[in-house]
């Protein structure tokens, strides 16, 4: 995802104080990193990839109240609920059924969809993706 992107999504969402985050197919932990710097309590980073993975770790070796979870974004179970869940995966594998990962989302949750098309009529188009911004 460009700069450009993750700004724009920032700005979106405004202040994150006290927000839960979760950031499904993590990568570097970009967005999640950005959300923590905004002021978000916690995030949970999920990630399969083991190049990612060993990225992340070290990207993550010095910031507090984050959490890694190594599995498959389809089969991992999670009891907590998080405000804000962030969707950056591999645009080759895109699957549009955000519907299945609105089980993650507290009662007023956001989910932040990054593609490589267009979701529905809200998403909106910075340089080589779509953003989307689904309310539960």
């Amino acid at each position: 995802m460009s700069e450009r992107a993750r700004l724009s999504i920032f700005n979106m969402l405004g202040p994150l104080e006290g927000k839960t985050v979760l950031d499904l197919f993590a990568g570097t932990g970009s967005l999640g990193i950005e959300a923590l710097s905004r002021g978000a309590t916690s995030c949970t980073f999920v990630e399969n990839d083991r190049k990612a993975l060993e990225c992340l770790k070290q990207n993550l070796k010095n910031i507090e109240n984050c959490k890694i979870i190594k599995n498959d974004v389809y089969k991992i179970n999670l009891e907590n609920k998080f405000d804000l869940v962030f969707i950056d995966q591999p645009y080759d594998k895109f699957d549009k059924n955000i519907n299945y990962f609105s089980k993650f989302l507290k009662e007023d949750g956001i989910i932040i969809i990054s593609s490589p098309e267009p979701i529905d009529e809200s998403s909106r188009h910075y340089a080589n993706c779509f953003i989307t911004l689904v309310k539960k």
